[in-house]
């Protein structure tokens, strides 16, 4: 077990922004919220071996979206609950008559690992330090558990506004993702979750353990390389084992909609340095899932396709590219379970469209430019 500062959570959150591949919600709001309820406690944080076998481990998260809210439908409701992912955490501990040993992230990111942190220190239960991706990504049932057929129910949602619902059968996890996404768009865009509840001996045979432990060390790398003038993308790189694949400027702003309670949209890169004469596109569902050069595929999910401000190595959150800004684009190889055949087909570009054939970053980079 180790306890976990406020300044050791924002290197935490910090690594989680970088690692969640522009999605995973807000950093600065995550820090917010965790600063808002820690009061100068600090957060147990334990490691996968310490779960027992008959414990209990659930995730607790947000889903939303940043669609334009309806301010005319909504306005007249009243904001009954401060922490809707505290209070769905609570209602699945009370229709199980049971006490969850400890949370865990349901993803890498600035805004949805707060969560975790956030209901750990108003519960005063441990966070695992582990998540079921290793990143960010777009869809419910993009986990581990989905992998190793952990069932995603019961779960629970709650609103701000006092909306809840216990959902204790399903037909499926996609069914499951196209239910929570409704009920989100209907909540102000946001809708508190708490889903996976499973017991230690199984949680720790469909987890990626020491994820938030990797952001940390990532996060610090960044700092350090700031503080004593190195560069701080070729600290980020080697802290992730990854791998810098394009430098470049944003040749517009990122062209975005959203639809279905999702980001969609694309960024167009005109490379710099040895990517002079090229061009890269990203294309993104809330996180960035493909890449291609010069019109060629490139590196995709499930591996890491992560933009950083080429000064600072600050992660860019989509879709705030903006025209004219320098960036450097980070890749990273996913943890070993998220490049099974399984695995591939549920994260892969194939399941969001894409004809194209995911090819192991390091084998893209031996070939590149």
């Amino acid at each position: 077990m180790r306890e976990l500062s406020m300044a050791d959570i924002k290197h935490v959150l910090y690594g989680c922004a970088i690692l969640g591949t522009g999605g995973g919600g807000s950093l600065q709001k995550g820090i917010e919220e965790v600063e808002s309820v820690l009061d100068g406690r600090m957060v147990k944080m334990i490691s996968v071996d310490e779960i027992e076998d008959k414990d209990i481990i659930a995730c607790p998260y947000y889903v939303g979206s940043i669609s334009p809210r309806d301010e005319i439908s909504l306005k007249d409701l009243p904001v009954k609950h401060e922490f809707p992912s505290v209070e769905s955490f609570q209602m699945l501990q009370s229709y199980m008559r049971t006490s969850f040993k400890a949370v865990v992230p349901t993803e890498l990111g600035g805004g949805n690992t707060a969560v975790a942190f956030q209901v750990a220190a108003l519960l005063d239960i441990p966070v695992v330090d582990a998540d079921p991706v290793g990143r960010a990504v777009p869809e419910v049932q993009h986990t581990s558990f989905y992998l190793k057929a952990v069932p995603m129910v019961p779960f629970s949602l709650c609103n701000e506004f006092g909306d809840k619902l216990i959902v204790t059968s399903i037909s499926s996890d996609e069914q499951a993702e196209e239910i929570v996404r409704a009920v989100a768009v209907a909540s102000n865009n946001k809708v508190g979750v708490t889903s996976h509840p499973v017991v230690g001996k199984v949680f720790r045979e469909s987890i990626v353990p020491g994820t938030l432990t990797l952001a940390w060390r990532v996060s610090r790398e960044r700092e350090n390389a700031l503080k004593t003038g190195i560069d701080p993308v070729k600290n980020v790189v080697r802290a992730l084992n990854g791998f810098l694949v394009f430098e470049g400027i944003a040749l517009a702003d990122a062209a975005w909609q959203d639809k279905g309670g999702f980001t969609y949209g694309e960024m167009k890169l005109e490379g710099t340095g040895k990517w002079k004469g090229h061009e890269m596109k990203i294309w993104f569902k809330n996180e960035n899932l493909v890449s291609w050069i010069d019109g060629k595929p490139y590196v995709t999910s499930p591996d890491l396709i992560i933009l950083l401000n080429k000064d600072d190595a600050s992660p860019v959150i989509n879709p705030y590219l903006k025209e004219g800004q320098k960036v450097s684009v980070v890749a990273s190889p996913a943890p070993d379970m998220w490049r099974t055949p399984e695995a591939v087909e549920l994260l892969g570009p194939r399941h969001f469209g894409f004809e194209i054939e995911f090819v192991p970053v390091e084998r893209r980079v031996s070939n590149a430019l």
